[in-house]
């Protein structure tokens, strides 16, 4: 979220957003780490306003087999979780 400008920041609606646990925010960051992404867990069934969220700001990640394998094996010990992969270095949507 560093990369983000503080505006921007201002703005998003963060409502969806997925409080994880340390020991989940320390899984993700190290299977964002390996994938060479950002991933952030939003609430399982849960959606922004339309143009008010993250993934209407920045640009996904396009994930390979194996990769979408790994998102999946998390959000299946976090059932309470939806996991989405951005693009690492972040790269704004236009």
């Amino acid at each position: 979220m560093n990369e983000i400008d503080e505006t921007s920041l201002s703005r998003l609606d963060s409502s969806e957003w997925f409080r994880p646990t340390a020991a989940l925010a320390r899984r993700l960051e190290a299977a964002a780490d390996r994938m060479g992404v950002y991933l952030m867990a939003y609430r399982a069934n849960c959606r922004a306003g339309v143009g008010d969220g993250l993934c209407n700001l920045i640009a996904a990640a396009k994930l390979d087999a194996a990769k979408l394998g790994e998102v999946a094996s998390l959000e299946n010990a976090y059932p309470d979780a939806a996991i989405v992969a951005y693009e690492r270095p972040i790269r704004q949507r236009h």
